[in-house]
């Protein structure tokens, strides 16, 4: 005898744990860590989401070289902060779980977290591809926006004061798929949203704005 388990239904439709499409997912951020590349010295957060189906993925961006220039995550983490109503977040000293390879689980380590992000947000997500160490060529998810998940505002909406969705419906249509890139120069700056730390001594982008926010804020 069965009894309808609707956790479990769902899970089938999922199909799988793993995110492995692109597209529009709402759920939350169940953990956010520091991220520090240990090569460049580039700060950023790494994120474990959990979307309502039941789906995890992994996502890192970098927001700052170790001189402080902004990347474009920096934009990134600020039109997050705008979704969840948050004026600030800083990191805290705690724990939390990362995957050993060595050992082929999820271990607990202590770590600087960001509780604050742990909220239910919405992501747009795209793929591409990269070379693993061995040569290969593997596709991953990454970060492309945010936006909030009770009414789909992306975050200049919510800043203007507007309360119907407008633009997340072009930003899913822009959603695409990288393929991997021939460097012709040896350095290269990796998108925001990649797993890779932007080399040393190349110049960052500029944020586009959301650091200009004043007493207008809606929250």
């Amino acid at each position: 005898m069965y009894k309808l388990d609707t956790k479990a239904a769902r899970s089938a439709d999922a199909g799988g744990s793993a995110i492995k499409e692109m597209g529009k997912y709402i759920g939350e951020i169940t953990q956010a860590r520091e991220l520090i590349s240990p090569r460049t010295g580039a700060q950023g957060i790494e994120f474990s989401f959990k979307s309502q189906a039941g789906q995890k993925a992994n996502l890192s961006i970098y927001t700052m070289s170790q001189a402080g220039d902004h990347y474009q995550g920096y934009d990134l983490i600020n039109a997050m902060m705008t979704c969840m109503g948050l004026r600030s977040v800083a990191p805290v000293h705690g724990v939390a779980t990362k995957y050993d390879f060595s050992q082929r689980k999820d271990v607990e380590e202590e770590c600087n977290i960001f509780p604050d992000l742990c909220k239910p947000v919405g992501v747009l997500l795209e793929t591409e591809d990269y070379s693993k160490n061995n040569g290969e060529t593997a596709t991953r998810i990454v970060l492309k926006s945010v936006f909030q998940a009770s009414t789909e505002l992306t975050a200049t909406e919510i800043l203007e004061h507007k309360t119907e969705p407008v633009m997340l419906a072009r930003m899913v249509a822009g959603l695409k798929h990288k393929p991997l890139k021939v460097q012709a120069a040896p350095e290269y700056v990796p998108p925001a949203q990649s797993y890779s730390a932007p080399p040393a001594g190349v110049s960052a982008p500029a944020a586009s704005g959301f650091d200009q926010m004043d007493d207008d804020i809606p929250f």
